[in-house]
């Protein structure tokens, strides 16, 4: 046996070690697609949600989702009043022009730090909307693993 032909199973071997410590890697890996094709990590560190409240119920359950570790770090938008938006993105809500302007101190208040918070969506609890018909809730949120 020559040199040259130990050197090229010298190779292979080294080959084969290499793509199979890439797989186990890749294995270890948590990727998902969403529903643009995007590759995501389904185990993100934080990630935003957007809610809107049950208009039978009166209520909104502002919650992180993916699993009790995670805890609600910041509230990027609220509006009680006529908001729009709530898109999957989180990134088109806007104000009405008849929101109640406490709305988003009351809910960094009862929401911030926690798993999930239940907000009354009415006069009472946000103040007077001024808003003559189809008023609603919107909150942007970031949940953050603990």
């Amino acid at each position: 046996m020559d040199t040259s032909h130990c050197h090229y199973q010298g190779y292979i071997l080294l080959l084969v070690l290499l793509y199979s410590s890439m797989f186990d890697v890749a294995s270890n890996i948590h990727i998902s697609s969403d529903a643009r094709g995007s590759k995501t990590d389904s185990n993100p560190k934080q990630y935003v949600n957007c809610g809107n409240y049950e208009v039978e119920r009166r209520r909104m359950t502002v919650s992180c989702s993916k699993s009790a570790e995670y805890i609600i770090t910041k509230i990027n938008f609220a509006d009680y009043g006529n908001p729009t938006g709530c898109s999957e993105e989180h990134k088109v809500s806007r104000h009405g022009n008849c929101g109640a302007p406490d709305t988003l101190r009351i809910v960094k208040k009862n929401c911030l730090g926690k798993h999930k918070c239940e907000l009354y969506v009415s006069d009472e609890m946000f103040g007077p909307s001024h808003c003559k018909k189809d008023i609603k809730l919107i909150v942007v949120f970031t949940c953050t693993k603990a």
